[in-house]
């Protein structure tokens, strides 16, 4: 992505803004999963930390209205807990099968029950449509948010990649249908999914979190989530939600693993 003070044309900056919205999904991702200890990666260190900044400046310069990204990056930004300290608010926060936050989108809405299947396998379906599953043999649960923000991180970089290829591609139209498929999936899974409840979610963590790591991803996230929705023309989802009642765990609506366990898309093998 290149720097937002650089001059750009036109084009170049509709590539660098669907960048920046993956590498805001990006980072929202890694912070809802549980740290990995040891890691060799730093998900959260200066370098990364400097791109987040960029990205935000990037978005915000393109923002209709609304409170900007770049307060909430800086004090994200600012909080550098260990991965054991992560580890341990992640589990207060989530554990427990629906923990003090619940990171299920299909739990949110007064909606009964019974639409939950549909609801899970609407969300399979769209992965599915674009070569995404399930890590082989996982039985993890397909409308947590960390899995749908990550869904959206794919849709960023797929944008970027169609929008350049408006002007490599030998045959223009198809290169528009394919561009068209990619801006159409996001904005539906916006309308449909993450910006439903996202909001909604992002406020639970703020509260349950006030001050700390993941209090701040969810101030991030839901200033993210506002301008997702004005930057594609939809009605931003609701701030609080009603959940629905827990049911019983030998029922098939308690499907999936604890929130620990989850969640990673990847594309499905080729037959």
């Amino acid at each position: 992505m290149s720097d937002p003070q650089e001059t750009a044309g036109p084009d170049d900056s509709a590539i660098d803004v669907a960048l920046a919205r993956s590498v805001l999904y990006r980072a929202i991702t890694l912070g809802l999963r549980p740290a990995v200890r040891d890691s060799a990666i730093a998900p959260f260190d200066s370098a990364a930390s400097r791109t987040l900044r960029v990205a935000a400046t990037l978005l915000d310069s393109h923002a209709r209205s609304g409170e900007g990204l770049l307060p909430a990056v800086e004090t994200f930004c600012a909080l550098a807990p260990s991965a054991a300290e992560r580890g341990t608010a992640h589990a207060r926060l989530f554990g427990h099968s629906r923990g003090l936050v619940c990171p299920f989108e299909t739990e949110y809405g007064a909606e009964g029950a019974f639409r939950q299947p549909q609801e899970l396998a609407d969300i399979a379906g769209t992965y599915l449509a674009f070569g995404l599953g399930s890590p082989e043999g996982g039985d993890e649960r397909v409308d947590h948010v960390a899995c749908e923000c990550e869904f959206m991180d794919f849709l960023g970089r797929k944008e970027a990649f169609g929008l350049g290829a408006l002007h490599t591609s030998g045959d223009q139209a198809v290169a528009r249908e394919q561009l068209a498929t990619v801006q159409g999936a996001a904005r539906g899974f916006l309308r449909e999914h993450l910006g439903r409840f996202g909001r909604a979610f992002a406020s639970l963590l703020i509260k349950e979190d006030t001050g700390g790591f993941h209090g701040a991803l969810g101030a991030l996230l839901f200033r993210f989530l506002t301008q997702e929705c004005q930057r594609f023309g939809l009605p931003p989802g609701p701030p609080s939600l009603e959940l629905r009642p827990p049911v019983p765990d030998d029922t098939p609506m308690a499907c999936g693993r604890p929130a620990d366990d989850l969640i990673q898309i990847q594309r499905r093998p080729r037959p």
